[in-house]
């Protein structure tokens, strides 16, 4: 995998939907950074659905620690932690790694104990990986993204074409 493994997720699931929380305790996962646009909402919609709100519940009530990390401003993001009842950190600057370290911080966990989920390679997974997170890439929820993140989709196509013809792309993992 070498130059590769930081565009690389741990393990890929269809939505954030399908990631128990037994699957997260089993790997000594405590915390969760999680991505907003197309992980928790749909790009543009300004509150999670019904679905969402209830299975981050039940993450939160299995023990896991919860803290929105999006590059969205902080309205955006101070909307939808509200409605799932946890914490957020808007304006992120991901993947830098210094937006991960502040939101573990926040939320009390250590990098190995703590799984990112989001929708990009470019920056969710890279950033994870720099981190020293599990890093858990979910399908997009809306083929609408900001018009930075449509760019980056090309590039990020052609790479996952690229590991899973190597064979070093993650089975998608189910519930």
């Amino acid at each position: 995998m070498g130059r590769w493994v930081n565009l690389t997720p741990d393990a890929v699931f269809e939505s954030v939907l399908a990631i128990e929380p037994a699957w997260l305790t089993s790997r000594g996962i405590r915390g969760l950074a999680v991505d907003l646009d197309n992980t928790l909402v749909p790009y543009g919609q300004p509150v999670p659905d019904p679905d969402i709100v209830e299975h981050i519940r039940n993450l939160t009530a299995a023990g896991l620690r919860i803290i929105i990390v999006s590059n969205a401003r902080p309205h955006r993001a101070s909307l939808a932690a509200k409605e799932l009842g946890i914490a957020y950190l808007a304006n992120a600057g991901k993947p830098a790694v210094r937006a991960f370290r502040r939101a573990l911080d926040l939320i009390g966990c250590e990098p190995g104990e703590t799984a990112v989920i989001g929708d990009q390679v470019f920056r969710d997974i890279l950033g994870a990986r720099r981190a020293g997170c599990l890093a858990l890439l979910v399908n997009p929820m809306s083929n609408r993204d900001f018009p930075g993140t449509k760019l980056l989709r090309w590039p990020e196509r052609l790479i996952v074409r690229h590991l899973q013809a190597r064979g070093d792309w993650p089975i998608r993992n189910t519930p």
